[in-house]
Formats: structure tokens, C-alpha cells, sequence
């Protein structure tokens, strides 16, 4: 299954904001790619560092996660 992480590295946003981000970027997955599944955010930031948060999008197709990996990837 294609997968595509995103990570708040690079983001001049808070916490929630960045929350925000992710659900903002599913919303338009599920408008743009009809392969998009599912996503999940996961708090990192007792293990990384430099990241607090990843967010994971799931499709079925791997065109859609090209697709959304160029729309929202830095």
C-alpha cells in the first residue's frame, strides 16, 4: 500500500496548528485522490529531536500518493 509521511520539520507552526496542517492536507486527499484510505498523526516528540509530529496518509494506488506527495511534500 503506498504511503505517504509528513512531518512538522520545516513548519513555522505550533503544535495545534500543525495538527490543523495534516487534517487540512487529508481533506484535500480525499477530494483530489480516490485511492486516499485513511491518515493518522502520530506524536513523535519523545523519540525525535527534531520532529514532534508525523502524519501518515494511506492510498491504494500509487499515482495518488505521487500526486499528493507534490502538492504537499517540502
Amino acid at each position: 500500500m503506498p504511503q505517504v509521511l509528513l512531518s512538522d520539520q520545516g513548519h513555522d507552526l505550533d503544535y495545534h496548528h500543525m495538527r490543523l496542517y495534516f487534517m487540512d492536507a487529508a481533506v484535500w486527499a480525499s477530494e483530489n485522490c480516490s485511492s486516499f484510505i485513511s491518515f493518522d498523526i502520530v506524536d513523535v516528540a519523545d523519540l525525535s529531536p527534531i520532529v514532534d509530529q508525523i502524519a501518515e496518509y494511506n492510498f491504494t494506488e500509487e499515482r495518488d500518493a505521487t500526486l499528493f506527495s507534490l502538492r504537499w511534500s517540502r
